[in-house]
């Protein structure tokens, strides 16, 4: 397998350490913002903060394709490939979801029945909210290979062009947006095992309907300084869009509040397999990478060091940050009370459970790397021991 040595792009650290962030800050809010106590101002304020932190899974899934395509240039050996993303994604992933399955879901492993559902769980992200992504983004890793030598032969030769391929594939995207629900309808009548499911139940963790963002990072990754310049050049225009957007949208949702007889707040606009968010969420990766450049760039060192300090241990962080959260929930009730401000609770558990959650991550890669260190100089010692004899 042929994996470059080219320089690091620094801002993905920032992309990954801000998307963490998103992300976490998203399911404070979805915790918070159905409860009886939740005001119009409430509704108004998580609103704003949610339709701002969408970006979070886009910008993953951009990152996802933007590091293998920059990465991987060569002749990329599939199962060598697919052992290294099984160590690096799926052994993280399966006792974390294994905790979920049984603290969340309540799930039994007394008999076959429980051992049943506990698989089922695992292979479709089912054990908490949040482990959709990683079935989703594993399905990426799988095709990875095929998709790299299909880019090398028929990838156009200059920047121009391949940004004119890439406007074809958002046309394309959006349209596939448009009919998500008639490919639902359309598998749940085929009725085939597995297949049908994949495309009906499973719908939201099936790889083929976040593709757009995947193919934006190859792009961004075979034409990085180009990338780089072209969205700086637009800067203001994708800065203005995003914003304007943002405001629509805010629109949008409040003006689906109930108020009466009780406030009754909903964020169901805001999902993210449908047109309008499609070119919500491209708007978005492209003002967030703008950020992230122009954060490298000009941010001070110790809030640059943070941020690229959450980047790199976002992945176990984000697989434990819904534990942390719900009982960093309990923490921020109990501050504030239960018929506190819900948006100041939910601002207290994100940064309690952001923070809680990157610092369970540090602490098991550091036992990690003293478990491997101590292994590594026992064989060291063994292997003087045999010499001496």
């Amino acid at each position: 397998m042929s994996k470059s040595r080219k320089p690091r792009i620094s801002e993905l650290d920032t992309l990954r350490g801000a998307a963490f962030l998103a992300v976490v800050l998203q399911h404070a809010i979805a915790h918070y913002f159905p409860l009886p106590a939740t005001g119009l101002d409430d509704g108004v304020l998580m609103g704003l903060l949610l339709i701002l932190s969408k970006f979070a899974v886009p910008v993953f899934v951009f990152m996802t394709g933007m590091s293998l395509f920059y990465s991987y240039d060569g002749e990329v050996r599939y199962l060598t490939f697919l052992r290294k993303r099984l160590k690096d994604i799926a052994l993280p992933y399966l006792p974390w979801a294994v905790l979920y399955a049984i603290e969340f879901q309540h799930v039994q492993l007394l008999d076959w029945a429980g051992w049943q559902k506990l698989g089922l769980m695992l292979f479709t992200g089912k054990a908490s909210y949040h482990l959709w992504y990683v079935v989703m983004v594993f399905q990426l890793y799988l095709i990875f290979p095929p998709l790299q030598r299909l880019a090398k032969r028929v990838r156009p030769r200059t920047f121009t062009a391949t940004m004119g391929i890439l406007a074809l594939l958002l046309g394309l995207y959006l349209i596939l947006m448009e009919q998500g629900g008639a490919i639902y309808r359309a598998a749940v009548s085929w009725d085939v095992p597995v297949l049908s499911a994949f495309f009906a139940k499973y719908l939201d963790r099936n790889a083929l309907m976040y593709f757009f963002y995947f193919a934006m990072g190859a792009v961004a990754a075979f034409y990085v300084e180009q990338w780089r310049a072209w969205l700086l050049r637009l800067r203001y225009g994708i800065l203005t869009g995003f914003a304007g957007m943002s405001i629509w949208l805010l629109y949008v949702v409040v003006d689906h509040f109930e108020l009466t007889p009780q406030v009754v707040i909903r964020y169901n606009d805001l999902g993210l397999l449908n047109p309008r968010m499609a070119i919500f969420l491209t708007l978005s990766v492209l003002a967030v990478y703008v950020a992230a450049v122009q954060w490298e760039q000009g941010a001070p060192g110790w809030l640059r060091s943070i941020i690229a300090w959450l980047g790199a241990y976002s992945y176990v962080a984000y697989l434990a940050h819904a534990y942390v959260l719900k009982y960093m929930e309990r923490v921020a009730d109990g501050m504030f009370g239960m018929d506190g401000s819900a948006s100041a609770r939910a601002l207290v558990a994100f940064v309690l459970s952001a923070a809680g959650a990157a610092v369970i991550a540090w602490v098991l890669r550091s036992a990690a790397r003293s478990l491997k260190q101590l292994r590594r100089m026992n064989t060291q010692q063994e292997s003087k021991n045999s010499a001496a004899l």
